[in-house]
């Protein structure tokens, strides 16, 4: 299908993966210059007959390429993960064609790389929002809300459930690069290393309570940069048969961080992860609460209410892609709440924030 060229044109990268599908079945019906991109040519073609839209075949690793699909589109939506491998040549080839960079990682490393290249991107008058999904709209969104409740906060907690579906492909293979690396916490403004499953809490998530393991969450490094609050720990509700096995999991770290144990990993969940289907993502929910501390003691805490992850992933993806092509952002490295406020989460449709 031939490519109509638009100074408004939207790229969806690696828009055949799980997330990227989703992403491109609804960017379809919502703006009228979408191009769907990657670089397996075949998957591009097979999923524009479905979709009816128009592709372009680019390698991440071809400047050329990268700048031909780029250098007229108005923002790119990155889907393309491990992240930690593709964020640099997609946020380079934006910075060369001025063209709005989005992803959806949930990366800690990403997030901090990028925000390092503020200078870089705010030259180019473009804005950078990596984190437009489900990691780590409804979580920032919350930590701003209760930083303005409480705005001499030191401390910040927020943990996550969900309730229906899994984990898509990308994801899981995401969660392989990070075998034997434990967890992540900020603590006095640093981001500092903390073993697997470093500290447990039961959390109150409104319908249920569920026992919460630390896990190296993206506000780790988003809601430092969203509330300035200097120390941040993130937990999600998990099985404590899991928990145990995090907790061993540190005793081998060095076996599970071999290039081997990694690749052994990713060629089982290439065989076995699927991701949520149609019904699990309609009819699950995700349920995020948040928790701030000041130094006299004084806590606030809330919760919110919203929709399944990955469902939850391609409408505020697209939301947020929406404002930036209506000409609604800020120039730079960007966080959701950063650049849109603590209301940007209820802005999707099945949104609901209380406090507790």
């Amino acid at each position: 299908m031939p490519v109509n060229k638009s100074a408004n044109k939207w790229i969806i990268y690696g828009s055949y993966g799980y997330t990227g599908q989703l992403i491109a079945e609804k960017a379809a019906g919502l703006h009228e210059e979408v191009i769907l991109s990657g670089r397996n040519r075949e998957k591009l073609i097979q999923q524009s007959e479905e979709l009816g839209l128009p592709y372009r075949a680019a390698d991440l690793s071809n400047t050329e390429q990268m700048n031909s699909i780029l250098t007229d589109a108005h923002l790119v939506i990155h889907c393309a993960g491990p992240f930690v491998y593709t964020w640099k040549p997609m946020l380079d080839a934006c910075i060369r064609n001025s063209c709005h960079y989005l992803d959806i990682t949930g990366e800690i490393g990403v997030f901090e790389r990028i925000k390092a290249r503020d200078k870089e991107i705010t030259d180019a008058g473009i804005m950078a929002m990596p984190g437009t999904g489900f990691d780590v709209v409804p979580t920032d969104c919350l930590a701003l809300y209760l930083n303005k409740e409480l705005p001499d906060a030191t401390n910040l907690e927020l943990a996550f459930m969900g309730l229906g579906g899994g984990v898509s492909h990308g994801t899981a293979q995401t969660m392989a690069e990070n075998l034997g690396f434990g967890g992540a916490i900020r603590q006095d403004g640093k981001i500092k290393s903390v073993p697997a499953a470093w500290k447990t809490r039961e959390i109150d998530f409104g319908e249920k309570r569920r026992m919460a393991v630390t896990i190296p969450w993206g506000d780790v490094s988003t809601a430092h940069f969203t509330t300035g609050i200097e120390n941040i720990v993130v937990y999600t509700a998990m099985k404590k048969s899991a928990i145990r096995w995090l907790k061993r999991s540190n005793w081998i770290a060095p076996v599970l961080k071999l290039s081997v144990v990694r690749h052994f990993v990713k060629k089982l969940i290439s065989k076995k992860v699927t991701g949520p289907d149609q019904t699990e993502r309609e009819e699950g929910k995700s349920y995020i609460w948040g928790e701030v501390t000041n130094s006299s003691g004084e806590t606030v805490t809330a919760r919110q209410v919203t929709l399944e992850g990955y469902r939850l992933t391609a409408l505020s993806a697209l939301h947020i892609a929406q404002k930036v092509s209506e000409e609604n952002f800020k120039t730079g490295y960007q966080t959701p709440a950063s650049a849109y406020g603590e209301d940007l989460i209820l802005e999707i449709v099945g949104t609901d924030r209380e406090l507790v």
